[in-house]
């Protein structure tokens, strides 16, 4: 099925259910999105990351101390906020089935863990020329700054698609790695997918075989709050390159 015309996104969908076990004890009684990052949530920065291309319609989909999250964004003056709570043993592609009835029909989604300075533009634009209903953004990695040094985790074709999503980082071909940052046809999703999927293990592989699934490559650093000291180095990055959160 051909994807239908995007001419903008107005709606984001975090996944921020995990429960951060590589950041106890700190996510003991937090969530591990509203980490610390000088004094504010790292979920501030991402949130006021999306404010800045224009995206005030953000739908999180919650497991671990959902509570947590909903409580700080449910009252937010000029921002369309909605939340779909799940079990903390849900896995994103479940997470992600579930909403499926409060989603956009093309919605950009994001990791909770992750960020990065959104190029949306430029992403709308390779989505717009691609035939793939789906597309995710890749870190080039050159200088192997990625989560796991010069690992890389999929396979993108002189072509722009992905021909191989690999977790484990096991493929000598992998040329970049993937941090999320996906465009999503609604249509593309198959809401009658029973079970407790992961969208990247589950339900990527299924886009990559059928040729719908494209890569935005970018040379721009993304970051990620794995444990204390990522964590650490995203408070540093925050600061010298003025990444500003939630006023």
């Amino acid at each position: 099925m051909r994807k239908q015309p995007l001419a903008h996104i107005d709606q984001a969908v975090i996944l921020a259910g995990g429960r951060g076990e590589r950041l106890r004890p700190l996510t003991y009684s937090i969530p591990k999105p509203l980490a610390p990052v000088n004094g504010n949530p790292f979920l501030d920065y991402l949130v006021n990351s999306l404010l800045t291309v224009g995206i005030t319609k953000i739908l999180f989909l919650l497991g671990y101390k959902a509570e947590v999250v909903k409580r700080r964004y449910s009252n937010m003056n000029g921002m369309d906020m909605e939340f779909s709570h799940g079990t903390i043993e849900h896995e994103t592609g479940r997470r992600i089935l579930n909403a499926y009835d409060l989603l956009d029909d093309h919605f950009l989604l994001v990791y909770g863990d992750n960020y990065w300075p959104i190029q949306l533009e430029n992403m709308m634009e390779l989505y717009r020329r691609t035939s793939a209903r789906v597309s995710t953004t890749v870190f080039s990695n050159t200088n192997g700054t990625g989560e796991y040094g010069y690992e890389n985790n999929v396979v993108v074709g002189n072509d722009g698609l992905v021909i191989k999503y690999d977790k484990k980082r096991e493929t000598s071909e992998a040329n970049g790695v993937d941090i999320g940052y996906f465009l999503v046809a609604k249509d593309a999703l198959d809401p009658k997918i029973s079970g407790n999927v992961s969208f990247e293990v589950d339900i990527l592989p299924q886009f990559i075989s059928q040729q719908e699934l494209a890569a935005y490559v970018t040379d721009t650093q993304y970051y990620y709050i794995t444990n204390m000291d990522t964590l650490r180095s995203f408070e540093t990055a925050a600061k010298e390159n003025s990444f500003v959160p939630l006023p």
